[in-house]
């Protein structure tokens, strides 16, 4: 997936107008609450074959935290 890919289906799973930026702190990010964790860990089952753990999820701080679990870096 590439980051902008990555960045548009952010925005489609947060249901947000304003576009994503990838060094967004995830704390300042109103859509970003339990369902969109959720949203994320499903779009991430879907377009990567690994499993990224919730624990990871949680200790991300910003929008390239979670590109980053999903690329792998």
């Amino acid at each position: 997936m590439t980051m902008v890919e990555f960045k548009e289906q952010m925005q489609d799973l947060l249901n947000r107008e304003k576009e994503v930026e990838l060094d967004e702190n995830l704390d300042d990010i109103e859509e970003w609450d339990s369902l969109g964790y959720v949203a994320f860990l499903a779009m991430a089952a879907e377009f990567t074959e690994k499993t990224i753990k919730a624990s990871a999820v949680r200790g991300a701080k910003t929008v390239r935290d979670l590109y980053n679990l999903i690329e792998g870096e």
